[in-house]
């Protein structure tokens, strides 16, 4: 129950920090970003009292929360990923 909240707490700091983001690759909104992290923060430490079986859940709320507060760092990371895996493709069909 705990870690369902937790995945729904990280992906509602994601996208709220996202959209109040001024610019593309600008730092992002600390007013936002960290008090989503310590909600969603709360809620994986009180699964993890609770002992749930869903683990991953409260991981990814707590993957995405912390991306919310690197938001800029973490979309140009996935800007070169995507180059990355996108050349392969080409490479792997080209030889």
């Amino acid at each position: 129950m705990l870690a369902g909240a937790a995945l729904g707490l990280g992906l509602l700091g994601f996208i709220v920090a996202a959209i109040v983001q001024d610019h593309v690759f600008a730092a992002a909104n600390l007013e936002v970003a960290l008090p989503a992290f310590g909600l969603t923060l709360a809620a994986a430490i009180g699964s993890l009292v609770r002992q749930e079986r869903a683990p991953a859940l409260w991981l990814a709320g707590l993957g995405l929360a912390a991306a919310a507060l690197v938001l800029g760092w973490f979309l140009i990371a996935a800007v070169v990923v995507a180059a990355a895996c996108a050349l392969i493709v080409i490479l792997h069909a080209v030889m």
